[in-house]
């Protein structure tokens, strides 16, 4: 065992940030020397071959190309399933504008899309938790389950047309960088493929320990307090 003691109330006073000190200096912005802009990039056209196979499957060239267009030219399988899911848009047939993509899909990797929805959630869920989650798939899939029970005021929240309902979150006004002891997880085992691990948390402040083991909940009169994986520290203002 490696026994890291740990103080039952910490002080992080010392560490806090005071902004700019006497004889410090703010760092210089960096110069921009990119020079003039650069050309905006060609904008892109939708795959002939994918637009090919779809026409041959009985879909009209204009939702063809949009097909195209909205899977980044991903391939045709993608293509065609997006074009069933948008089958009865208004302007499916139109022709798309120049390099164009469909409203709502620049941006949005379209694997990724599908990924998502495949656990179940409506599209323009995912597009929202996309959005929320600068396009991170596994943060994505995050978002969606944690906000699962009310996800049209969650995506209404993202998109700038509504508040997620519950209480509005209030910040914390910052306090003293003093802590106590709470609690802290050990494990009991002589590796971690063995064994399991316990909790033990403190009963009021100041109180006495108590030891959480899967079921049973008894006092501690003994906590390994230098043997724990994971302490968990509350503020003292808290």
């Amino acid at each position: 065992d490696c026994k890291v003691p740990m103080p039952e109330t910490l002080n992080l006073e010392h560490l806090r940030g005071k902004g700019l000190q006497p004889g410090e200096e703010e760092m210089p912005e960096e110069p921009d020397d990119r020079g003039a802009a650069a050309p905006p990039a060609a904008a892109p056209e939708a795959d002939e071959m994918i637009v090919a196979q779809l026409i041959s499957m009985g879909i009209g060239e204009n939702a063809a190309k949009r097909a195209s267009l909205a899977v980044n030219n991903s391939g045709a399988e993608a293509a065609c399933a997006w074009f069933f899911e948008h089958s009865e848009d208004p302007d499916i047939n139109l022709p798309p504008a120049a390099g164009a993509q469909p409203a709502g899909d620049a941006g949005f990797d379209p694997e990724a899309v599908s990924t998502l929805c495949s656990m179940g959630f409506a599209e323009a869920h995912v597009r929202a938790a996309l959005k929320s989650c600068m396009n991170s798939v596994e943060r994505a899939a995050d978002w969606l389950f944690s906000h699962a029970d009310d996800l049209d005021a969650a995506v209404a929240a993202v998109n700038g047309s509504g508040t997620a309902a519950g209480p509005s979150r209030v910040d914390n006004e910052d306090g003293v960088g003093e802590y106590e002891l709470l609690g802290f997880v050990s494990h009991i085992g002589k590796h971690t493929s063995h064994g399991h691990y316990v909790c033990h948390m403190r009963r009021g402040e100041g109180g006495s320990w108590v030891i959480f083991d899967d079921s049973k909940v008894a006092k501690s009169e003994a906590p390994p307090l230098d043997l724990g994986y994971l302490y968990l520290y509350r503020r003292k203002d808290a």
